[in-house]
């Protein structure tokens, strides 16, 4: 019988959760970017081997919340840490352990929930500044082992994986043995195509970025897929577009590429630009987006 369970994967934002999920179900079902707030909705990666499933619960990164999306984005956070069996704080061991982590991991210790934490970036963090770091994660009593991890190398995350597993407790397969997220096609498809944005703009666009899908149909061979990528300014649409499309065709190819991977079939991919000043404060907006609180 397989021992099965939740584990909620929580941390500040740029923490290197993503990049930990993806590495602990060696499939990628979470986008990552350099920019903060990349995680805007909490996405399982399931999981499943001979004698367990885990079902790890990726949420977005804490900060501050500005606007509606950000309200959105914390109720994911709260939602996601109840009723599991372990939360695993990840934390950045190369910009270094403050109080806002260390406050953060008091804050979990309400939920009367075991407490693992996952110290990222090691393979680019200096040993005389990991250990006093990991010297203050071990003076926090109710934190139960503490891992050094490196998700990009693939350091430390089976042992990770595995240790995580003496917190399951349920007996109950929630998923099927093949399923890798709980996210639908669609879902995914805005996410790679935010992703590239995020990538192919680096400094030139802020976070505040949708995508809408338009049309997404399986036609004869091929997928038929027809998306909006939605922005706040007009002076964002340029950027986007580049002179003489070249940066839309760009972010087109390298999405096209990723959707494919992720279909595995061929994909006609056409791209739109729109502005909705302040969309992130527009609760239909959201709603029509996804980003809708729910329980």
């Amino acid at each position: 019988m397989r021992k099965t369970g939740f584990i909620a994967i929580v941390g500040l934002a740029n923490a290197g959760k993503s990049t930990l999920l993806n590495a602990l179900i060696k499939q990628k079902v979470s986008i990552v970017s350099p920019k903060p707030q990349t995680t805007r909705d909490s996405i399982m990666g399931i999981w499943t081997d001979d004698d367990s499933q885990i079902v790890f619960v990726d949420t977005p990164g804490y900060l501050k919340s500005k606007n509606a999306l950000g309200d959105y984005m914390l109720n994911s956070i709260d939602t996601a840490v109840q009723d599991v069996d372990c939360i695993l704080v990840v934390v950045d061991g190369h910009d270094g352990i403050d109080d806002k982590e260390i406050a953060q991991i008091n804050k979990y210790a309400k939920y009367n929930c075991p407490i693992v934490v996952a110290v990222t970036k090691t393979d680019i963090s200096q040993p005389e500044k990991l250990m006093p770091n990991l010297a203050k994660l071990n003076e926090i009593a109710h934190i139960k082992e503490v891992f050094c991890v490196s998700a990009k190398r693939n350091r430390g995350v089976e042992e990770l994986k595995q240790a995580l597993k003496k917190y399951l407790t349920g007996d109950v397969m929630y998923f099927e043995e093949d399923d890798i997220t709980d996210k639908s096609q669609r879902y995914l498809v805005c996410e790679i195509i935010r992703e590239k944005v995020l990538l192919s703009c680096e400094k030139e666009i802020p976070h505040g970025i949708g995508v809408a899908i338009n049309k997404m149909a399986y036609e004869g061979s091929a997928w038929d897929i027809d998306a909006t990528i939605i922005i706040e300014k007009a002076s964002h649409k340029p950027i986007i577009l580049g002179k003489h499309g070249a940066m839309i065709k760009a972010i087109g190819i390298h999405a096209r590429e990723s959707i494919e991977k992720m279909l595995d079939q061929k994909v006609f991919l056409t791209l739109w630009v729109k502005v909705k000043e302040d969309w992130r404060n527009s609760q239909y907006i959201l709603n029509e987006l996804g980003y809708t609180n729910r329980k």
